[in-house]
């Protein structure tokens, strides 16, 4: 159970909001100890972030307040059109990519952290992350920026969404998932973002990392229960181990942990494991589509 504080800042909802919503709409019901202090439920939590998400894109709280969970969920899974949340993405990026050209390591950390607090998570990833790491990368390649301007972004990315994930699994009841990269594949940030995606849909998302061995990511989601394991392959190297250490993964874990993999360097991958056990995950809307269908097949 969470206190009214702790909702507020996993939710981006002001605790004056959260308030006003229950005195008028009864959006949630928190329980309350004898003092009257609130206590909010897992699921209290994960169905205000759909509120706020929700009233963002220019739905009432009035009529939102009378939805049921999957009607939240379809009304967010719409495409929204061009408005002041998409005008607000592209903002927060032009700032981040501002920030490292001017070496402004603080703002780029103020405006990533704006971001996560302001929009939907989908709106975060798409408009604001991507197109700013692919700017960064873009303007590295070109001699545009150097190594240092490079890491004020992506060490502001990597601090941002990882505590941001932490958050979230405080709060998640679902069957745990397990994001990592095999070794010698050092990019991680796709990776991270996906795992920002997955938390924000309610599931708990366990993070190790990059280049880890097969036979400890397949230990530690057994381990853990994990209804599934990600991983992310950017590296696109005739020479790389991809293949054989996807394999070993393969042949290590349980054949009802299910296996994903996405990253520009997969394409080659799939066909290398004989048996069918991975998932070619190619895009953001596949994978939401695989979530969703994790997480009804729970319930």
């Amino acid at each position: 159970m969470f206190t009214i504080k702790a909702v507020s800042q996993a939710t981006g909802v002001s605790i004056e909001t959260l308030r006003a919503w229950e005195r008028r709409y009864r959006v949630v019901e928190p329980q309350r100890d004898p003092n009257g202090r609130r206590s909010y439920s897992p699921p209290d939590v994960i169905r205000l972030r759909k509120l706020r998400e929700a009233t963002e894109r220019g739905h009432a709280i009035s009529k939102l307040a009378r939805f049921t969970d999957e009607e939240l969920a379809s009304v967010l899974a719409t495409p929204a059109n061009d408005g002041p949340v998409q005008l607000a993405a592209k903002s927060f990026a032009t700032q981040i990519i501002d920030a490292a050209e001017d070496y402004r390591p603080e703002d780029c950390e103020q405006a990533l952290s704006m971001a996560l607090a302001l929009l939907p998570i989908d709106e975060v990833v798409t408009a604001v992350l991507a197109p700013a790491l692919i700017e960064v990368g873009e303007r590295w390649h070109a001699g545009q920026f150097n190594v240092a301007q490079e890491r004020i972004v992506t060490g502001a990315v990597r601090r941002q969404v990882t505590a941001v994930l932490d958050t979230y699994s405080k709060i998640s009841t679902s069957e745990p998932i397990v994001f990592a990269t095999l070794p010698d594949e050092r990019h991680e940030l796709g990776l991270l973002m996906t795992a920002l995606i997955a938390a924000s849909k309610g599931v708990r998302c366990h993070y190790l990392g990059p280049d880890i061995p097969a036979a400890d990511i397949a230990t530690y989601a057994t381990r853990v229960g994990a209804s599934a394991i990600v991983l992310s392959f950017v590296l696109q190297d005739p020479r790389s181990p991809a293949g054989p250490a996807l394999s070993d993964l393969v042949m290590r874990t349980p054949k009802d942990i299910q296996i994903w993999i996405g990253g520009r360097a997969t394409t080659d991958l799939v066909s290398a494991v004989p048996d069918g056990r991975v998932t070619f995950v190619s895009d953001y809307a596949t994978f939401h589509n695989e979530i969703d269908a994790l997480l009804s097949a729970d319930h």
